[in-house]
């Protein structure tokens, strides 16, 4: 494969380019049953649920290539809400594997759309596209800044354009024969009932979500909450993935525990009570329950990440397949301490640190864009970056500010390390990710109408953006000493048990 990078000769075989290059010389491929499901293309509705890195765009992407290889004549729409997911979804996931399908061809763009669920004026995407085709005025965030009288979180804002334009509607005209939805966490339900509503019959809606992941909302609504009673019935293609192919075992099982604030002061803030759905994704109860005398009791609950080989095959259904987390993963020397956790007295110290990091990270043979800078959203967000991208600047660090610096579908910059708020990181990945600002974990930002909830998502969002490494940093608050915690029970997470009654979310759907 020739973007398998070169180790120079006499090279420690500590270092951590090894551990990257033996992860780059894997060939990616599908699971038995992500091939499954991307082959098929079922009549009617389908939901697929997982863990972050667990393969949903990959499968999605697949699957799309699939029906257009198939039926080049369908209008196919596959939607997301990530901007700079633009190039990787078009090159990465689509194109490849169709071209793969058809012996090199290209495929035809124009029945096959790639589209952002919102859309600007420089940038098609389905509501714009919606609107435009039933004669309406596509709303976009300066309308939307006007109307509230100040600037609005995008889920809130995108929540409102898509129930303005859901009421203005009369007949909707029939745009697509399949619509795939990607990131469907980060999507109104309003959005869901307009993309139905533009598919010709059998309506071939497929969407996909991330446990946890819905960085702007808190409940992940089940079908009859979007469409109402008897409208869509998923009964026999709703998929989990639980396996998680991008992430190493403790960053996903510390992000899941950030997530719900397992060891949270003030008690747990979400998850799921019940020990099937703990199995779902991909855990094992070893004792403990989620009764409420154990809740009243304080009763404690152990969990463990691994497969049962009393169960299955653990290879083919493993419950963490990546690389570093086998037994006989060459290079584990190389790997060294893959969750780093620093805590400052001020933001000026934290990004001295940072570009130190960097500098030593690039020193041992690591590539630009093998690293990824993000934060927690936090005040003052861009004087943040700007001085960050300055201080790696004073060790001679290239940055690019994504969103910022250049396109704003453009994430990435060769030679640069990447800089990017939570929002932009989402659906993008590193070999080492620096999740900075992590103290806003705990500190909900009340301009924008947040809680802990959303900040606790942006926190796993953050650390499952590491491909190996994660390096978490901030000032000095409640979070860190969770994150210790959590960091000295592994391979275990020992929490005291709660219930439905006692969560502000509760993330529990068996179906």
């Amino acid at each position: 494969m020739s973007n398998i990078r070169h180790i120079p000769e006499g090279t420690s075989l500590n270092n951590p380019v090894y551990a990257i290059h033996n992860l780059e010389s894997r060939l990616v491929s599908l699971d038995e049953q992500q091939q499954e499901i991307s082959s098929k293309y079922p009549p009617g509705a389908q939901r697929i649920r997982g863990l972050a890195g667990s393969g949903k765009t990959v499968t999605f992407g697949q699957r799309a290539a699939t029906i257009h290889k198939e039926h080049p004549d369908w209008k196919i729409a596959f939607i997301f809400f990530t901007r700079s997911l633009y190039d990787q979804i078009i090159h990465e996931r689509i194109s490849t594997y169709y071209q793969k399908l058809s012996n090199g061809q290209k495929p035809n763009w124009n029945n096959l759309n790639v589209l952002h669920a919102w859309g600007a004026k420089d940038r098609d995407g389905f509501h714009r596209k919606l609107a435009k085709e039933s004669g309406i005025k596509a709303l976009d965030v300066n309308d939307v800044k006007r109307i509230f009288g100040r600037s609005v979180d995008p889920g809130i804002a995108f929540e409102y354009i898509c129930d303005q334009l859901e009421k203005q509607i009369i007949n909707y005209p029939q745009l697509y024969d399949v619509i795939l939805i990607d990131e469907g966490q980060d999507l109104p339900r309003a959005f869901y009932r307009l993309a139905r509503n533009t598919l010709t019959e059998p309506k071939r809606l497929y969407w996909a979500y991330d446990e946890a992941q819905g960085i702007g909302s808190l409940i992940v609504p089940k079908p009859e909450a979007i469409f109402g009673e008897n409208v869509v019935n998923l009964r026999g293609r709703a998929e989990n993935f639980n396996i998680s192919y991008r992430t190493p075992k403790q960053l996903l099982m510390i992000a899941h525990a950030v997530n719900m604030g397992l060891l949270r002061d003030g008690g747990v803030l979400q998850g799921v009570s019940k020990t099937k759905e703990w199995e779902i994704l991909g855990y094992t109860v070893l004792f403990g329950d989620f009764s409420d005398a154990s809740v009243k009791e304080k009763k404690l609950v152990k969990i463990e990440r691994e497969y049962d080989q009393r169960k299955t095959d653990p290879q083919k259904h493993p419950v963490n397949l990546h690389p570093i987390d086998q037994n006989d993963f060459p290079y584990q020397d190389a790997i060294g301490d893959i969750l780093k956790i620093e805590s400052f007295e001020n933001e000026e110290d934290e990004q001295e640190w940072i570009a130190q990091q960097v500098a030593n990270d690039l020193h041992q043979g690591l590539n630009p864009r093998d690293i990824i800078i993000t934060a927690l959203c936090g005040d003052d967000e861009k004087i943040y970056f700007k001085n960050l991208k300055q201080v790696l600047t004073n060790y001679e660090i290239p940055a690019y500010i994504a969103g910022t610096d250049g396109s704003r579908d453009i994430f990435q910059k060769d030679g640069c390390v990447t800089i990017s708020n939570i929002y932009r990181a989402k659906g993008n990945e590193a070999y080492k990710v620096y999740a900075c600002r992590f103290d806003y974990a705990t500190k909900p930002l009340s301009w924008k109408e947040e809680s802990e909830l959303h900040k606790r998502n942006e926190a796993l969002v953050a650390i499952t953006r590491a491909r190996i490494w994660c390096v978490v940093t901030g000032l000095e608050s409640p979070i860190f000493a969770e994150l210790r915690q959590y960091k000295e029970q592994f391979p275990y997470l020992i929490f005291p048990a709660f219930n439905k009654n006692s969560l502000k979310r509760v993330t529990d759907e068996l179906d």
